[in-house]
């Protein structure tokens, strides 16, 4: 048996166990610090939520995203952009309230035309219709329905069809 000890013998593997001791430690600090902080914006995840859908900034950028998006899809046109939900949907409405407008004037000018309505009638038409083809909003179109709905004109609808 060898009773030589020699100076240091041992000090490293001290050292390694020292080391490895304190590095968990440090390491069980770090996770609980992370956990404690992730726990905390859990619970905090709906007032940020909150604070976040309040902010007309926010909603705002949000908007202005959802629009290039649209664009960028050919959806909408350019200069949609930055329009809130409720502005894209009323224009579409103003949109195709206008469309259908410019359709019915079309299809009332074809039936004239194709039913050998005289060519002064045409142009009477033409001329009444017209004027109505811009400046009225989709909002408002309760004002020929309700013109149309007047007894003068209700007739229209009721007569039977003469062949």
């Amino acid at each position: 048996m060898n009773n030589n000890v020699h100076l240091g013998d041992g000090m490293l593997d001290g050292a390694k166990a020292d080391i490895n001791n304190r590095a968990k430690g440090l390491i069980k600090i770090g996770i609980d610090a992370i956990f404690d902080y992730i726990e905390g914006k859990v619970q905090d995840f709906p007032k940020i939520i909150e604070q976040l859908h309040n902010s007309t900034e926010i909603e705002q950028e949000i908007a202005a995203l959802w629009s290039e998006h649209l664009f960028e899809e050919g959806l909408v046109p350019k200069g949609y952009n930055g329009l809130s939900d409720n502005h894209l949907i009323s224009n579409f409405h103003q949109e195709g309230y206008l469309d259908g407008l410019y359709i019915g004037y079309i299809l009332a000018m074809m039936a004239l035309a194709d039913n050998d309505t005289p060519a002064d009638i045409i142009l009477s038409a033409r001329d009444y219709i017209r004027p109505n083809l811009i400046g009225h909003r989709y909002d408002d179109r309760d004002e020929f329905i309700g013109r149309y709905k007047d007894e003068k004109y209700s007739w229209i609808d009721k007569a039977r069809e003469t062949n």
